[in-house]
């Protein structure tokens, strides 16, 4: 009876192991891997970059020594804090928005916590007045089409163009768009 039960718990045992490795690897791969290194390892001189610093399958073009003595790539990681895509300068820390959609497709937006979700029309265009910075807008196109945001302030005082057109370029869509109190417009 022992020895036909051993080999039972010895496959428990390894299934028990597999499906905790599976786990941590959905788990990894869900979060969008392991968490970025900061600065370098320990295990390594100063002198010497750490193998990972550098992808193997791309070119490093000759470039400039940055900040800190290695070369500065186009590789590099992006910065910690997104440019802004446009300035706008609020009047008594009030904006006024104006969404232009050029699209042939109908976009929902949201003026989180200050509208209910909303519609805009195909080729249409609306005016939302008095908003108290900071916001957050968020759109989306129902059919999960890809959007071209771009924001530009206009000659008016206070006032911001939000230009919806469609794209095909993944990574030049966004979901929302932040104004800060200071008038700072992040795409996100």
């Amino acid at each position: 009876m022992f020895r036909h039960n051993l080999p039972l718990k010895k496959i428990s045992l390894l299934a028990a192991t597999c499906g905790g490795l599976l786990v941590s690897l959905a788990t990894l791969s869900q979060a969008g891997g392991p968490p970025p290194q900061q600065g370098k390892p320990v295990s390594q001189p100063a002198e010497t970059p750490a193998a990972t610093e550098e992808p193997v399958s791309e070119p490093t073009p000759a470039a400039s020594p940055g900040p800190s003595g290695m070369p500065s790539t186009p590789t590099d990681a992006p910065a910690r804090f997104p440019m802004p895509s446009a300035r706008v300068t609020p009047g008594e820390g009030m904006i006024v928005i104006k969404l232009v959609n050029t699209t042939n497709a109908v976009i929902n937006y949201q003026i989180v916590g200050v509208t209910q979700p909303r519609t805009l029309g195909e080729q249409s265009e609306i005016l939302l007045q008095t908003l108290q910075v900071p916001i957050t807008l968020t759109y989306q196109r129902p059919d999960g089409g890809l959007l071209l945001v771009r924001p530009q302030a206009t000659a008016m005082p206070g006032m911001l163009q939000v230009s919806f057109g469609a794209t095909t370029e993944l990574a030049a869509d966004t979901k929302s768009l932040q104004i800060q109190e200071d008038g700072k417009v992040i795409l996100n």
